[in-house]
Protein backbone atom coordinates (compact mmCIF):
# COMPACT_ATOMS: atom_id res chain seq x y z
CA UNK A 1 0.00 0.00 0.00
CA UNK A 2 1.17 3.55 -0.64
CA UNK A 3 2.60 5.34 2.34
CA UNK A 4 1.20 8.66 1.06
CA UNK A 5 -1.78 10.00 -0.77
CA UNK A 6 -0.96 10.37 -4.45
CA UNK A 7 -2.46 12.77 -6.96
CA UNK A 8 -2.14 11.75 -10.64
CA UNK A 9 -3.37 13.16 -13.95
CA UNK A 10 -6.78 11.71 -14.84
CA UNK A 11 -7.21 9.80 -18.12
CA UNK A 12 -9.31 12.53 -19.73
CA UNK A 13 -9.02 15.76 -17.75
CA UNK A 14 -8.38 16.94 -14.23
CA UNK A 15 -6.72 15.01 -11.45
CA UNK A 16 -7.39 11.91 -9.37
CA UNK A 17 -6.49 11.52 -5.71
CA UNK A 18 -5.44 8.03 -4.66
CA UNK A 19 -5.50 6.90 -1.04
CA UNK A 20 -4.74 3.39 0.19
CA UNK A 21 -4.02 2.37 -3.40
CA UNK A 22 -7.39 3.28 -4.86
CA UNK A 23 -8.99 6.42 -6.29
CA UNK A 24 -10.80 8.40 -3.60
CA UNK A 25 -11.59 11.74 -5.27
CA UNK A 26 -11.40 13.52 -8.60
CA UNK A 27 -11.38 17.18 -9.54
CA UNK A 28 -10.26 19.76 -12.05
CA UNK A 29 -7.68 21.33 -9.69
CA UNK A 30 -4.78 19.48 -8.12
CA UNK A 31 -4.58 22.06 -5.31
CA UNK A 32 -8.31 21.71 -4.67
CA UNK A 33 -7.98 17.93 -4.29
CA UNK A 34 -4.94 18.10 -2.00
CA UNK A 35 -6.27 20.96 0.15
CA UNK A 36 -4.05 21.53 3.17
CA UNK A 37 -2.84 17.93 3.37
CA UNK A 38 0.91 17.56 3.81
CA UNK A 39 1.14 13.88 2.79
CA UNK A 40 0.32 14.23 -0.89
CA UNK A 41 2.82 13.07 -3.52
CA UNK A 42 2.40 14.79 -6.88
CA UNK A 43 2.70 12.66 -10.01
CA UNK A 44 4.11 14.80 -12.82
CA UNK A 45 2.35 14.24 -16.16
CA UNK A 46 4.34 12.91 -19.10
CA UNK A 47 3.76 16.18 -20.96
CA UNK A 48 6.00 17.95 -18.43
CA UNK A 49 8.68 15.25 -18.15
CA UNK A 50 11.42 13.78 -20.32
CA UNK A 51 13.38 10.63 -19.49
CA UNK A 52 16.42 9.02 -21.07
CA UNK A 53 19.32 6.69 -20.23
CA UNK A 54 22.94 7.82 -20.37
CA UNK A 55 26.18 5.94 -19.75
CA UNK A 56 28.89 7.93 -17.97
CA UNK A 57 32.49 6.94 -17.21
CA UNK A 58 33.27 5.65 -13.75
CA UNK A 59 34.46 8.61 -11.65
CA UNK A 60 33.86 10.39 -8.35
CA UNK A 61 30.20 10.49 -7.34
CA UNK A 62 30.38 14.28 -6.81
CA UNK A 63 31.09 14.81 -10.51
CA UNK A 64 28.05 13.02 -11.89
CA UNK A 65 25.65 15.91 -11.29
CA UNK A 66 27.62 18.30 -13.50
CA UNK A 67 28.10 15.55 -16.10
CA UNK A 68 24.35 14.88 -16.21
CA UNK A 69 23.62 18.60 -16.56
CA UNK A 70 26.04 18.71 -19.49
CA UNK A 71 23.96 15.95 -21.11
CA UNK A 72 20.83 18.08 -20.60
CA UNK A 73 22.45 21.01 -22.32
CA UNK A 74 23.62 18.76 -25.14
CA UNK A 75 20.04 17.52 -25.68
CA UNK A 76 18.52 21.02 -25.37
CA UNK A 77 16.62 20.19 -22.16
CA UNK A 78 18.37 22.68 -19.86
CA UNK A 79 16.35 25.81 -19.18
CA UNK A 80 18.41 28.98 -19.50
CA UNK A 81 16.80 30.62 -16.45
CA UNK A 82 18.12 27.85 -14.19
CA UNK A 83 14.65 26.50 -13.34
CA UNK A 84 15.31 23.03 -14.77
CA UNK A 85 14.49 20.22 -12.37
CA UNK A 86 16.32 16.97 -13.03
CA UNK A 87 17.12 13.76 -11.25
CA UNK A 88 19.33 10.77 -12.02
CA UNK A 89 19.60 7.26 -10.60
CA UNK A 90 22.18 4.60 -11.26
CA UNK A 91 20.67 1.47 -12.77
CA UNK A 92 23.65 -0.52 -14.03
CA UNK A 93 27.44 -0.62 -14.29
CA UNK A 94 29.70 -2.24 -16.84
CA UNK A 95 33.03 -1.97 -18.67
CA UNK A 96 31.95 1.21 -20.44
CA UNK A 97 30.88 2.94 -17.23
CA UNK A 98 27.75 3.47 -15.16
CA UNK A 99 24.26 3.74 -16.66
CA UNK A 100 21.88 6.34 -15.24
CA UNK A 101 18.19 6.97 -15.79
CA UNK A 102 17.78 10.74 -16.08
CA UNK A 103 14.42 12.44 -15.45
CA UNK A 104 14.03 16.06 -16.56
CA UNK A 105 11.35 18.69 -15.94
CA UNK A 106 12.47 21.51 -18.28
CA UNK A 107 9.80 23.97 -17.11
CA UNK A 108 7.17 23.49 -14.42
CA UNK A 109 3.82 25.22 -14.85
CA UNK A 110 2.39 27.06 -11.84
CA UNK A 111 -0.64 24.77 -11.73
CA UNK A 112 1.70 21.85 -10.97
CA UNK A 113 3.18 23.53 -7.89
CA UNK A 114 1.75 22.30 -4.59
CA UNK A 115 3.61 24.08 -1.74
CA UNK A 116 2.53 21.55 0.90
CA UNK A 117 3.42 18.50 -1.20
CA UNK A 118 5.21 15.63 0.50
CA UNK A 119 7.20 14.99 -2.66
CA UNK A 120 7.30 14.84 -6.44
CA UNK A 121 7.76 11.93 -8.85
CA UNK A 122 6.80 11.07 -12.39
CA UNK A 123 3.24 9.85 -12.81
CA UNK A 124 4.58 6.86 -14.78
CA UNK A 125 6.93 5.96 -11.94
CA UNK A 126 4.00 5.93 -9.49
CA UNK A 127 1.90 3.55 -11.61
CA UNK A 128 2.08 -0.18 -11.06
CA UNK A 129 3.06 -1.91 -14.30
CA UNK A 130 3.68 -5.33 -12.79
CA UNK A 131 6.41 -7.22 -14.65
CA UNK A 132 5.77 -5.52 -17.99
CA UNK A 133 8.67 -3.36 -19.20
CA UNK A 134 6.18 -1.30 -21.25
CA UNK A 135 3.05 0.48 -20.14
CA UNK A 136 0.55 2.39 -22.24
CA UNK A 137 -2.03 4.51 -20.42
CA UNK A 138 -4.06 7.64 -21.01
CA UNK A 139 -3.24 10.97 -19.40
CA UNK A 140 -5.23 14.19 -19.94
CA UNK A 141 -6.75 12.73 -23.09
CA UNK A 142 -3.46 11.58 -24.67
CA UNK A 143 -1.85 8.16 -24.84
CA UNK A 144 1.47 7.76 -23.02
CA UNK A 145 4.14 5.14 -23.66
CA UNK A 146 6.36 4.42 -20.66
CA UNK A 147 9.33 2.04 -20.98
CA UNK A 148 10.81 0.88 -17.69
CA UNK A 149 14.13 -0.45 -16.49
CA UNK A 150 13.10 -2.06 -13.26
CA UNK A 151 10.78 0.47 -11.64
CA UNK A 152 12.48 3.47 -13.27
CA UNK A 153 10.73 5.09 -16.27
CA UNK A 154 13.61 5.20 -18.77
CA UNK A 155 11.58 6.50 -21.72
CA UNK A 156 8.38 8.58 -21.79
CA UNK A 157 6.58 9.45 -25.01
CA UNK A 158 3.26 11.09 -25.81
CA UNK A 159 1.72 9.23 -28.77
CA UNK A 160 0.30 11.23 -31.61
CA UNK A 161 -2.57 8.78 -32.13
CA UNK A 162 -5.50 9.70 -29.88
CA UNK A 163 -6.99 6.20 -29.79
CA UNK A 164 -5.81 2.65 -29.38
CA UNK A 165 -5.40 1.06 -32.79
CA UNK A 166 -2.96 0.15 -35.53
CA UNK A 167 -1.63 3.71 -35.81
CA UNK A 168 -0.73 3.82 -32.09
CA UNK A 169 0.91 0.40 -32.40
CA UNK A 170 3.03 1.67 -35.29
CA UNK A 171 4.30 4.59 -33.17
CA UNK A 172 5.15 2.21 -30.36
CA UNK A 173 7.02 -0.13 -32.73
CA UNK A 174 9.16 2.75 -34.00
CA UNK A 175 9.89 3.91 -30.43
CA UNK A 176 10.96 0.42 -29.34
CA UNK A 177 13.09 0.01 -32.44
CA UNK A 178 14.96 3.24 -31.70
CA UNK A 179 15.47 2.22 -28.07
CA UNK A 180 17.11 -1.07 -29.11
CA UNK A 181 19.84 0.97 -30.72
CA UNK A 182 20.79 2.53 -27.36
CA UNK A 183 23.46 0.76 -25.26
CA UNK A 184 21.23 0.60 -22.17
CA UNK A 185 18.56 -1.41 -24.05
CA UNK A 186 20.84 -3.46 -26.30
CA UNK A 187 20.92 -6.41 -23.90
CA UNK A 188 17.47 -5.87 -22.40
CA UNK A 189 14.46 -7.67 -23.80
CA UNK A 190 11.31 -5.60 -24.10
CA UNK A 191 8.95 -8.55 -24.53
CA UNK A 192 5.61 -7.49 -23.07
CA UNK A 193 3.37 -4.44 -23.08
CA UNK A 194 0.54 -3.71 -20.66
CA UNK A 195 -2.32 -1.65 -22.01
CA UNK A 196 -4.01 0.18 -19.12
CA UNK A 197 -6.75 1.95 -21.09
CA UNK A 198 -10.45 1.39 -20.48
CA UNK A 199 -13.33 1.41 -22.97
CA UNK A 200 -11.31 0.17 -25.97
CA UNK A 201 -13.49 -1.26 -28.76
CA UNK A 202 -12.76 -4.90 -29.47
CA UNK A 203 -11.86 -4.27 -33.10
CA UNK A 204 -9.41 -1.49 -32.20
CA UNK A 205 -7.82 -3.68 -29.51
CA UNK A 206 -7.42 -6.55 -31.96
CA UNK A 207 -5.83 -4.30 -34.58
CA UNK A 208 -3.52 -2.84 -31.95
CA UNK A 209 -2.31 -6.23 -30.73
CA UNK A 210 -1.82 -7.55 -34.26
CA UNK A 211 0.20 -4.50 -35.30
CA UNK A 212 2.55 -4.62 -32.29
CA UNK A 213 5.88 -6.37 -32.59
CA UNK A 214 5.63 -7.57 -28.96
CA UNK A 215 2.76 -9.25 -27.06
CA UNK A 216 0.28 -6.97 -25.29
CA UNK A 217 -2.08 -7.58 -22.38
CA UNK A 218 -5.13 -5.43 -21.72
CA UNK A 219 -5.91 -4.69 -18.08
CA UNK A 220 -8.95 -2.62 -19.01
CA UNK A 221 -8.46 -0.11 -16.19
CA UNK A 222 -5.84 2.58 -15.61
CA UNK A 223 -2.83 1.13 -13.87
CA UNK A 224 -3.14 1.15 -10.09
CA UNK A 225 -0.63 3.17 -8.11
CA UNK A 226 2.30 1.64 -6.29
CA UNK A 227 4.20 2.77 -3.21
CA UNK A 228 5.35 6.34 -3.73
CA UNK A 229 8.99 6.86 -4.56
CA UNK A 230 9.88 10.56 -4.45
CA UNK A 231 13.14 12.36 -5.17
CA UNK A 232 14.15 15.64 -3.53
CA UNK A 233 15.84 16.84 -6.71
CA UNK A 234 12.43 17.15 -8.38
CA UNK A 235 11.06 19.49 -5.71
CA UNK A 236 10.13 22.93 -7.08
CA UNK A 237 11.65 25.96 -5.37
CA UNK A 238 8.23 27.00 -4.09
CA UNK A 239 7.95 23.68 -2.22
CA UNK A 240 11.47 24.02 -0.81
CA UNK A 241 10.70 27.55 0.40
CA UNK A 242 7.41 26.41 1.94
CA UNK A 243 9.19 23.59 3.77
CA UNK A 244 11.81 26.05 5.02
CA UNK A 245 9.11 28.38 6.32
CA UNK A 246 7.37 25.45 7.99
CA UNK A 247 10.60 24.31 9.65
CA UNK A 248 11.33 27.86 10.83
CA UNK A 249 7.79 28.23 12.16
CA UNK A 250 8.02 24.90 13.96
CA UNK A 251 11.46 25.78 15.36
CA UNK A 252 10.26 29.20 16.50
CA UNK A 253 7.20 27.59 18.06
CA UNK A 254 9.36 25.12 19.98
CA UNK A 255 11.67 27.94 21.10
CA UNK A 256 8.67 30.03 22.13
CA UNK A 257 7.17 27.16 24.13
CA UNK A 258 10.54 26.47 25.78
CA UNK A 259 10.92 30.17 26.61
CA UNK A 260 7.39 30.24 28.04
CA UNK A 261 8.08 27.17 30.17
CA UNK A 262 11.35 28.73 31.38
CA UNK A 263 9.51 31.98 32.13
CA UNK A 264 6.85 30.10 34.11
CA UNK A 265 9.50 28.14 36.03
CA UNK A 266 11.45 31.31 36.86
CA UNK A 267 8.22 33.11 37.75
CA UNK A 268 7.14 30.26 40.02
CA UNK A 269 10.58 30.29 41.66
CA UNK A 270 10.42 34.06 42.19
CA UNK A 271 6.92 33.83 43.67
CA UNK A 272 7.95 30.96 45.94
CA UNK A 273 11.14 32.72 46.99
CA UNK A 274 9.25 35.98 47.62
CA UNK A 275 6.71 34.10 49.72
CA UNK A 276 9.48 32.44 51.76
CA UNK A 277 11.25 35.79 52.17
CA UNK A 278 8.04 37.43 53.31
CA UNK A 279 7.46 34.61 55.80
CA UNK A 280 11.01 35.04 57.15
CA UNK A 281 10.50 38.80 57.47
CA UNK A 282 7.23 38.27 59.32
CA UNK A 283 8.95 35.74 61.57
CA UNK A 284 11.78 38.20 62.34
CA UNK A 285 9.29 40.95 63.00
CA UNK A 286 7.48 38.67 65.43
CA UNK A 287 10.75 37.88 67.18
CA UNK A 288 11.60 41.60 67.34
CA UNK A 289 8.24 42.32 68.92
CA UNK A 290 8.94 39.61 71.49
CA UNK A 291 12.44 40.85 72.45
CA UNK A 292 11.69 44.58 72.07
CA UNK A 293 10.70 45.08 75.74
CA UNK A 294 13.92 43.39 76.89
CA UNK A 295 15.97 45.56 74.52
CA UNK A 296 14.33 48.70 75.86
CA UNK A 297 15.03 47.63 79.45
CA UNK A 298 18.68 46.94 78.57
CA UNK A 299 18.99 50.35 76.90
CA UNK A 300 17.41 52.06 79.91
CA UNK A 301 19.78 50.23 82.26
CA UNK A 302 22.71 51.33 80.09
CA UNK A 303 21.55 54.94 80.23
CA UNK A 304 21.20 54.77 84.00
CA UNK A 305 24.62 53.23 84.35
CA UNK A 306 26.10 55.95 82.16
CA UNK A 307 24.60 58.49 84.52
CA UNK A 308 25.88 56.70 87.61
CA UNK A 309 29.28 55.67 86.24
CA UNK A 310 31.05 58.94 87.28
CA UNK A 311 30.12 58.24 90.86
CA UNK A 312 31.91 54.89 90.82
CA UNK A 313 34.81 55.34 88.42
CA UNK A 314 37.84 57.03 90.04
CA UNK A 315 38.81 58.57 86.71
CA UNK A 316 35.66 60.69 86.78
CA UNK A 317 36.30 62.23 90.21
CA UNK A 318 36.89 66.02 89.86
CA UNK A 319 39.91 66.05 92.17
CA UNK A 320 41.58 63.25 90.21
CA UNK A 321 40.84 64.96 86.88
CA UNK A 322 42.19 68.29 88.17
CA UNK A 323 45.34 66.58 89.41
CA UNK A 324 45.91 64.99 86.01
CA UNK A 325 45.28 68.30 84.28
CA UNK A 326 47.80 70.03 86.51
CA UNK A 327 50.40 67.40 85.64
CA UNK A 328 49.90 68.17 81.98
CA UNK A 329 50.62 71.92 82.41
CA UNK A 330 54.02 73.16 81.26
CA UNK A 331 56.44 74.53 83.82
CA UNK A 332 55.50 78.14 83.04
CA UNK A 333 53.58 80.26 80.60
CA UNK A 334 50.12 78.74 81.14
CA UNK A 335 47.61 79.71 83.86
CA UNK A 336 44.32 77.87 84.40
CA UNK A 337 41.54 80.32 85.25
CA UNK A 338 38.59 77.91 85.35
CA UNK A 339 38.13 74.12 85.60
CA UNK A 340 34.71 72.49 85.38
CA UNK A 341 33.76 68.81 85.14
CA UNK A 342 30.57 66.80 85.07
CA UNK A 343 32.38 63.49 84.97
CA UNK A 344 31.81 62.95 81.24
CA UNK A 345 32.62 66.51 80.16
CA UNK A 346 35.60 68.67 81.16
CA UNK A 347 36.01 72.37 80.41
CA UNK A 348 39.27 74.21 81.00
CA UNK A 349 39.65 78.00 80.54
CA UNK A 350 43.01 79.69 80.90
CA UNK A 351 45.59 82.08 79.57
CA UNK A 352 48.84 81.23 77.83
CA UNK A 353 51.87 83.31 77.03
CA UNK A 354 51.29 82.55 73.34
CA UNK A 355 49.16 80.38 71.09
CA UNK A 356 51.79 77.67 70.79
CA UNK A 357 51.64 76.93 74.51
CA UNK A 358 47.85 76.61 74.34
CA UNK A 359 48.13 74.16 71.46
CA UNK A 360 50.85 72.27 73.30
CA UNK A 361 48.55 71.86 76.30
CA UNK A 362 45.85 70.49 73.97
CA UNK A 363 48.30 68.00 72.46
CA UNK A 364 49.51 66.89 75.91
CA UNK A 365 45.92 66.26 77.03
CA UNK A 366 45.23 64.26 73.86
CA UNK A 367 48.34 62.17 74.43
CA UNK A 368 47.75 61.32 78.12
CA UNK A 369 46.66 57.74 78.83
CA UNK A 370 44.73 59.04 81.84
CA UNK A 371 42.49 61.06 79.50
CA UNK A 372 42.32 58.49 76.69
CA UNK A 373 38.58 58.12 77.31
CA UNK A 374 38.04 61.76 76.26
CA UNK A 375 37.95 63.49 72.93
CA UNK A 376 39.61 66.91 73.20
CA UNK A 377 38.92 70.02 71.12
CA UNK A 378 39.81 73.72 71.31
CA UNK A 379 38.53 76.68 69.29
CA UNK A 380 41.11 79.18 68.07
CA UNK A 381 42.59 81.02 71.11
CA UNK A 382 41.79 84.74 71.52
CA UNK A 383 44.73 87.14 71.46
CA UNK A 384 44.63 89.77 74.23
CA UNK A 385 46.07 93.28 74.16
CA UNK A 386 49.08 92.20 76.15
CA UNK A 387 49.86 89.56 73.46
CA UNK A 388 48.73 86.66 75.64
CA UNK A 389 46.25 84.06 74.38
CA UNK A 390 43.01 83.17 76.14
CA UNK A 391 41.90 79.61 75.42
CA UNK A 392 39.09 77.18 76.20
CA UNK A 393 39.65 73.42 75.96
CA UNK A 394 36.76 70.97 76.12
CA UNK A 395 36.93 67.23 76.61
CA UNK A 396 33.98 64.89 76.03
CA UNK A 397 33.70 61.22 76.82
CA UNK A 398 34.23 59.10 73.71
CA UNK A 399 31.64 56.60 74.90
CA UNK A 400 29.12 59.35 75.25
CA UNK A 401 29.82 60.56 71.71
CA UNK A 402 29.30 57.02 70.38
CA UNK A 403 26.02 56.70 72.21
Amino acid sequence: MPSNAIVLPSPEKGWTLFADGSASAQGDSMAGLAGKRADVVVGLPAAAVSAFVVTLPDTDAELYESMVFAQLEKRGLANRNGATLYDFEKIDSGPEGNAFVVTVVPSLNDDLVLPNAAGYATAAGLRNHGESPCLVYREHGRLVLAVFIGHHPAHLQLLGSPQIGAAAAGEINLALLSLRGEPAFADREIGLLELAVSDVPEADLTGFQKSLTIPATHSGDPAAVRKSHTRDRLLPQAVIRARSRHRNFRRNTVIGIAALILYLVIGAWIVTNAKQTRERIESLESQIEIVQPDVERIQLAGQRWSQLEPAFDLAYFPVVQLSRLTSALPGSGVVVREFRTSGRAIRVRGQARDVQLANRLLEDLQGMDAFSAYSWSMPNPKMESNNTATFEIEGKSKNEAAE
